[in-house]
């Protein structure tokens, strides 16, 4: 099939990297694909080579003259179905495609109003279907299709072995916004010095609230316990150097970095946020801490950093289930049934 990719608005961090990826085992499968995308996109490493790439510029959801500039992109290349990973590119190529192609939306998060016009769904999680059936109210039912993130490794990898540091080595990751929750890791940390633990932290990462983070470092008294590297461009090297990782966000639909951690091996404490819920089993694949509380946070760091025992068999777990239910092969064959399913019900459901 040719096939459109499209992300208008923000494709920052993770988003950028699924998007990639879709376009990268879509093409992998014999599709042609051309991914559309806004000229905020300007760094265009992770595209996939011999994937089409047409750039438009865009001034939000009503922006009529850049829905026009994408129906001229999209003339040639005539696609059967379109994907759309933000709200802006539902909004733009709803009215590009003018009822050419089914739109796909796929989401990336817990907010689904502004997805409703497309005429499918592929969510990351049960909790994203739900919401999707329940906002949609007297709509017709579309098809709605659960589909997780995927992570890539070689699908014969042994789980790594990790040589215990001492003291333990404490990580976080990710884009320095408040819903990230990386503020609650900091004050988790304060928790474990008051009480007499020994431990390196590294909290990496960028984003607007560094300087906060930074004086909440500060203020605690962990300068001399937590480094902030910046950005770290290879997860994989950053990861193997670590003993537990933490995931602590208020809110996550199903993130990438979990899965990052499960792949390498490491024991994870993650909030309970709907997206970590549904991705690993608690007490069995990983610890849970109550969202938004440090305290919470600590005790399920603590229990780790205590018992060897229980981090062995929470990164084994996790390591398993990432294998079995989030790898390249198995995600890839969810997409294109999905993908085939709703360009069958389209074409049967058109008038001639």
């Amino acid at each position: 099939m040719r096939i459109v990719n499209s992300v208008l608005g923000d494709a920052s961090g993770g988003r950028w990297q699924v998007v990639c990826q879709y376009s990268r085992v879509l093409q992998r499968d014999g599709h042609q694909v051309l991914m559309l995308l806004g000229r905020k996109q300007r760094d265009l490493r992770g595209v996939p080579e011999g994937v089409q790439v047409e750039v438009i510029r865009t001034h939000g959801h009503y922006d009529y003259l850049a829905a026009a500039a994408a129906a001229r992109r999209l003339r040639g290349f005539r696609p059967q179905i379109a994907l759309a990973h933000c709200s802006r590119s539902v909004a733009l190529l709803k009215r590009a495609l003018a009822g050419s192609a089914p739109l796909v939306a796929v989401s990336h998060s817990n907010k689904v109003k502004r997805l409703l016009p497309a005429d499918a769904y592929l969510a990351l999680s049960a909790h994203i279907r739900d919401r999707l059936a329940s906002e949609s109210g007297t709509q017709p039912a579309k098809p709605c299709f659960v589909i997780p993130n995927m992570i890539a490794f070689d699908p014969g990898m042994p789980l790594p072995v990790r040589a215990r540091h001492d003291p333990p080595r404490i990580a976080a990751l990710g884009r320095f916004d408040t819903v990230k929750g990386l503020d609650v890791f900091i004050r988790a940390l304060a928790q474990l010095q008051r009480q007499g633990r020994e431990f390196s932290a590294t909290l990496a990462g960028a984003g607007g609230e560094e300087n906060r983070l930074m004086r909440l470092v500060a203020e605690l008294g962990l300068r001399n316990r937590v480094s902030l590297p910046g950005w770290v461009e290879d997860v994989e090297t950053f990861l193997s150097g670590t003993d537990l990782l933490c995931v602590p966000a208020r809110s996550d639909a199903f993130g990438l970095t979990p899965l990052q951690g499960a792949i390498a091996g490491i024991p994870l404490v993650l909030s309970r946020a709907t997206g970590h819920v549904e991705m690993f089993a608690s007490e069995r694949e990983a610890l849970f801490c109550d969202i938004d509380d440090p305290d919470s946070t600590a005790r399920q760091m603590a229990r780790i950093i205590d018992d060897t025992g229980l981090a062995e068999r929470l990164r084994s777990a996790a390591f398993q289930r990432a294998s079995r239910s989030y790898s390249i092969p198995v995600v890839t064959a969810q997409i294109l049934h999905a993908l085939e399913t709703i360009y069958e019900k389209w074409h049967k459901d058109s008038p001639l």
